[in-house]
């Protein structure tokens, strides 16, 4: 099933890099809308989201709400059975999943007319990682060596909260502006929190991680965010 997934991932990253190609090979797409007939919501799919460390199956609604001016709001959410970076099931970390969740507000420059053309943008990140940890306690009652040991499973998360200044430029694949492709990137500031309820006292030995990035690692609680990423969409 897992070699299914990383085919289907792969075919669908190839068929956008072609299109990609396509629409610099002819970049024809006409940003001179009429005002009654343009469109004003915009529903994408976030198609690099599938190879994140911590990836989800991520959506995004983007609307009008001035003469230059967008909000956009995304979704999405990654369970254990999809994450490419997990090699092996007896690992420290069973039942992982994320939950993943985006604000935007785009402001499109004056030679554009929205939701076409280059933008500035704010952009807020929530994003939690569940999972349990699995390991083995070694039991120590005179504070000496453990004398026993037992298995334990406990809940674990992690909460990140980020806000980035983005640019990208949002264009179309039609002549008719419906499909469209929307590039950025930027740069911004994130914070983390941990938390492990009820973690036993005593000696802890763990399998193996079975991530190839550990998604739970001790990271600086206050780090540098980069924000980049592609998307393609439908507008209405």
């Amino acid at each position: 099933m897992n070699l299914f997934y990383k085919i289907g991932v792969a075919s669908l990253l190839s068929g956008i890099c072609w299109g990609a190609q396509a629409q610099f090979i002819n970049p024809e797409p006409s940003y001179s809308i009429h005002p009654q007939t343009s469109p004003k919501w915009v529903v994408k799919f976030a198609p690099f989201s599938l190879i994140d460390f911590s990836n989800t199956v991520q959506f995004a609604v983007e609307r009008v709400v001035g003469q230059q001016q967008t909000l956009q709001a995304e979704f999405g959410y990654g369970w254990e059975g999809m994450n490419l970076w997990r090699y092996s099931k007896n690992s420290r970390y069973d039942r992982y999943e994320t939950w993943r969740g985006r604000a935007e507000w785009r402001f499109y420059w004056r030679r554009f007319r929205p939701p076409f053309g280059s933008y500035t943008a704010l952009e807020g990140v929530y994003k939690q990682e569940n999972a349990f940890e699995t390991g083995t306690i070694g039991i120590a009652p005179d504070g000496g060596m453990p004398q026993y040991y037992r298995l334990y499973s406990l809940p674990i998360s992690k909460q990140v909260w980020a806000f980035s200044l983005k640019f990208g430029r949002q264009f179309s694949f039609s002549a008719n502006n419906r499909l469209i492709g929307d590039f950025y990137g930027g740069l911004g500031v994130r914070t983390r929190d941990i938390h492990e309820p009820n973690r036993p006292d005593g000696y802890l030995y763990y399998a193996s991680k079975g991530f190839l990035v550990d998604p739970f690692s001790p990271n600086p609680p206050v780090s540098l965010n980069v924000s980049y990423g592609f998307k393609i969409g439908y507008t209405f």
